[in-house]
């Protein structure tokens, strides 16, 4: 006869037994997969592994590995991230398959007509020819609808961000010796948001360049820049993107991977914006009016040790860099200013007068005085808004190393001054270190539909005046915005690696009315967003990203609007995987975050960042703005190292 206690016994004995067992197998299963990982790897032979699957419901994970290093853990003898692994489910049992090409420019358009001041304003997006685009139903997160729902369920509560950790070293600010004169703005550091409370992410695009060769001439010259000076959009920027370009339109491209500077679970998701190179109709300047500053400040060094030479001397080389590219039909007029302000030239016809117009300069633009950049521009601006009533088109553009004395010294004062006019562009070209006006010099062009520069050197002057002079004349793209939609499902946070002063509200990417960014001809903007994922397994089919792009047509007065979506088989496995141009963007973000002494980063980095530029030399030989960024990061390097020395 059975008894009660020994049912109980037996029920232990096969609890035991089963729990062996499961065990036995838990292991076969971790040397099975061990061995399937080696196995691949020996077979691939260095050919980059594929990132999916598709063919079963085989589980992969994203991997970062240092090259070179066989161990598999990705690292190395310094102190750089630890590496780990995230197992995940691609299976292809998703549902409907989405038909937009992941991380192509899967593009919609809307053509508005005349752009309009209400956010709702518009047709639904068509796809564009070819691409029938997913069904809303099937797809929500590129739909309007399913964006709508998104920000009425979260009115109600604010968004939800991670907080900043502590910056490196305890401290925020750097001390420099002879930075007191130069005046930046600190715009913080974007921290990580929960993407359950906020999956929204605008921005208006920026094409500046000025923070990376202000910070080039700091540490040229044996010194760290100051923090507020190192803007990350605009170290990323300088470099080509390498995107492709069609005629007329605009491209978008999206690729992401793990990084050697992010958690080994983290994803780099890079954003990139590329204008067209050739366009069949564009707003070209006809009359170019030049505000040149020639106050006592001018005479003062560019502060470049390697090629001295005064601010005067440089801003007449780039003038005349200009004026010898320029349509021989264009209309070139100059204003001077110091403690007050002077017609230099009245709008003058190039062809048969480029020798005098450069003599005249020469001879009326001289250092001296004060500075009143107030006076200089109201004036600039009264010559160009003549010349636009005469159905012109003008491009105002201003040289200064942005020392503002006299008058209105702030930005909004000088841009009321002016009235904000809408229909005249203004972009600003700063010269010289010590004293200089950073902030001034970003902000006016920021408010009055145009780009930042710096020069500092004469072939820096090349590179803006010759090699981008398209770019700098000719806008494709005005108040140009980019919204990205982050599937919380999936991405548990994200954060956008600067345009901390580029910030757009979510509700107002299609208001029309609201002031973004410019681009000009051949011109790319890239945008790089950290991504932590949740611990739920990702399907190849699964969307991570949908990107949209807004801008004004200013040919034409219409209002274009492009969307792509990136799911995760549109993603990279591994770093070595990604295209050189990636690597690039993701070396000269994270080089900007040390130097401005970002939370997300530590000076640990910084020999990451030489390795992988070392790296990138080899990958992109006839770039020589490669070379020095290795060479950069050393020198950073070296003087974030003096300190512990002494």
């Amino acid at each position: 006869m059975t008894t009660s206690r020994d049912i109980t016994l037996r029920s232990i004995q096969w609890t035991r037994a089963a729990t062996a067992a499961l065990a036995v197998m838990l292991a076969l299963s971790v040397v099975a997969q061990a061995c399937s990982r080696d196995g691949g790897n020996d077979a691939a032979e260095g050919q980059a592994a594929p990132f999916f699957e598709e063919q079963d419901d085989t589980a992969w994970e994203w991997e970062w590995t240092r090259e070179g290093d066989d161990s598999g853990t990705g690292q190395n003898d310094s102190d750089s991230p630890a590496s780990g692994e995230w197992p995940a489910d691609y299976s292809d049992d998703s549902g409907p398959d989405q038909s937009y090409d992941n991380g192509s420019a899967s593009e919609q358009w809307l053509d508005e007509g005349p752009a309009s001041g209400n956010p709702d304003s518009g047709p639904d997006l068509e796809p564009m020819s070819g691409d029938s685009g997913p069904d809303p139903a099937e797809a929500p997160m590129a739909s309007s609808a399913g964006e709508s729902a998104t920000r009425s369920a979260q009115s109600a509560q604010p968004a939800a961000t991670s907080p900043v950790p502590p910056p490196p070293d305890g401290q925020r600010r750097r001390p420099c010796r002879n930075c007191d004169p130069d005046t930046f703005q600190d715009y913080g550091v974007n921290p990580f948001v929960d993407t359950w409370s906020d999956p929204l992410s605008t921005f208006a695009l920026d094409v500046d360049t000025a923070s990376y060769a202000v910070t080039r001439n700091f540490l040229q010259g044996g010194q760290l820049p100051p923090i507020e000076a190192v803007r990350v959009e605009e170290f990323v920027n300088y470099f080509d993107g390498g995107y492709e370009s069609v005629t007329d339109e605009f491209m978008i491209s999206l690729e992401a991977a793990p990084t050697p500077f992010t958690d080994s679970r983290d994803l780099l998701l890079r954003v990139g914006v590329q204008a067209p190179r050739r366009v069949s109709h564009a707003a070209q300047p006809d009359t170019v009016v030049l505000v040149m500053d020639r106050s006592g400040s001018m005479d003062e060094p560019t502060g470049n040790r390697n090629q001295p030479m005064s601010r005067m001397t440089l801003a007449h080389r780039a003038v005349e860099l200009l004026i010898s590219g320029l349509p021989r039909h264009t209309r070139v007029g100059v204003v001077a200013y110091e403690s007050g302000s002077s017609t230099v030239l009245e709008p003058t016809v190039i062809d048969g007068n480029a020798k005098s117009i450069m003599d005249r300069i020469r001879s009326e633009v001289v250092p001296g005085g004060s500075t009143n950049v107030e006076s200089g521009l109201v004036r600039g601006f009264d010559m160009a808004l003549a010349e636009a009533d005469a159905r012109r088109q003008v491009l105002v553009l201003l040289l200064s190393d942005g020392v503002a004395n006299v008058g209105a010294t702030r930005t909004d004062e000088i841009l009321r001054s002016i009235g904000e006019r809408a229909d005249i562009g203004l972009s600003t070209i700063g010269v010289g270190l010590g004293p200089f006006n950073d902030e001034l010099m970003e902000q006016l062009a920021n408010r009055a539909d145009g780009t930042y520069h710096y020069i500092d050197t004469p072939s820096e002057a090349v590179r803006i005046f010759v090699d981008d002079r398209d770019g700098l004349l000719t806008h494709v793209a005005r108040d140009a915005k980019v919204q990205v939609e982050f599937n919380p499902e999936l991405v548990r946070s994200y954060r956008l690696l600067g345009f901390e002063n580029r910030d757009v509200a979510d509700e107002a990417f299609r208001d029309d009315s609201v002031d973004a960014g410019e681009l000009g001809v051949g011109h790319s903007s890239t945008a790089l967003y950290e991504l932590e994922f949740n611990d739920e397994a990702v399907r190849a089919r699964d969307t991570l990203a949908t990107v949209k792009m807004r801008y004004l047509r200013p040919a034409t007065g219409t209002v274009v609007e492009l969307i792509t979506v990136l799911t995760a088989s549109g993603t990279e496995r591994r770093y070595a995987d990604t295209s050189p141009h990636f690597r690039l963007a993701a070396v000269a973000a994270e080089l900007a975050e040390v130097l401005r002494g970002s939370p997300y980063t530590t000076r640990r980095s910084l020999p990451e960042v030489i390795d992988q530029a070392d790296e990138l030399e080899g990958l992109l030989p006839r770039d020589p703005d490669v070379a020095e960024l290795a060479e950069l990061a050393r020198t950073a390097q070296d003087l974030l190292e003096r300190p512990a020395r002494r």
